[in-house]
């Protein structure tokens, strides 16, 4: 009997590899999509049997999860992967350093993990910038925007 050695893909056929960044939303939970890196492909004697990924969460921070506890019955995308090998092992090593580093919302939240990972850059998150901005819209409309007698 011959079985195929099987890879998971994603929708356009791309093997999944580790260092690659997914994002899936959790409708229920709130409207920001949560951000983490494929940590390893796990590989048993017929292909890959699992995925675990790794990510900063509300609790206990920065940690690894099978694909099924992150993705939590949603549809995972894929945001970006790693351009060269040897950026893939930088990616993974700074994951791996920041393991148990606990989860801030403004300073350490997943979006500024998975950026640090690719960039090295820490406490960047355009996302919480682009929010911080409507706020600051927002109020500036209340606060300029109604009627002056």
């Amino acid at each position: 009997m011959y079985i195929q050695n099987t890879r998971p893909t994603w929708s356009d056929g791309v093997p999944m590899q580790p260092g690659d960044e997914i994002e899936v939303s959790y409708p229920d939970i709130h409207p920001i999509p949560h951000r983490g890196l494929i940590y390893r492909l796990i590989e048993g004697p017929f292909g890959v049997t699992g995925i675990e990924v790794v990510h900063n969460s509300k609790q206990p921070g920065v940690c690894l999860v099978s694909w099924n506890d992150f993705a939590q019955g949603q549809q995972v995308r894929l945001l970006r992967r790693p351009s060269l090998p040897e950026h893939q092992q930088v990616i993974l090593a700074r994951a791996t350093a920041n393991i148990d580093h606990p989860y801030d919302a403004v300073q350490a939240n997943c979006e500024h993990f998975t950026d640090f990972c690719y960039n090295g850059v820490q406490g960047q998150s355009p996302t919480l910038q682009k929010g911080v901005l409507v706020a600051a819209g927002i109020l500036a409309l209340f606060a300029f925007g109604g009627d002056h007698d």
